[in-house]
């Protein structure tokens, strides 16, 4: 798709042109390919790679092994820790 506006519509001096480019594929039923350019903001591609159709591996959806079920309705702490910081 190609949009120009005329000089003027958005405070231009001169003609903008933008292109947008999408492929989607109709089985996977989500994009695979967008590319977008705008003289005001670049080029932008995003590709959807590397997809995978099998089902995925059951461990990825159990919880931690560390993970715990707290009673919210009395007190509890929750302690969160990331690597680089100190207490």
């Amino acid at each position: 798709m190609t949009t120009t506006h005329p000089i003027g519509a958005m405070g231009n001096d001169r003609p903008l042109t933008t292109t947008s480019e999408t492929w989607m594929s109709i089985d996977l039923k989500v994009f695979v390919l967008t590319k977008r350019k705008d003289p005001r903001s670049g080029e932008s591609t995003m590709q959807l790679k590397n997809i995978s159709r099998a089902e995925p591996e059951y461990s990825l959806f159990q919880p931690p092994p560390d993970y715990k079920v707290v009673d919210e309705t009395g007190p509890f702490d929750i302690t969160i820790t990331m690597p680089g910081m100190q207490r």
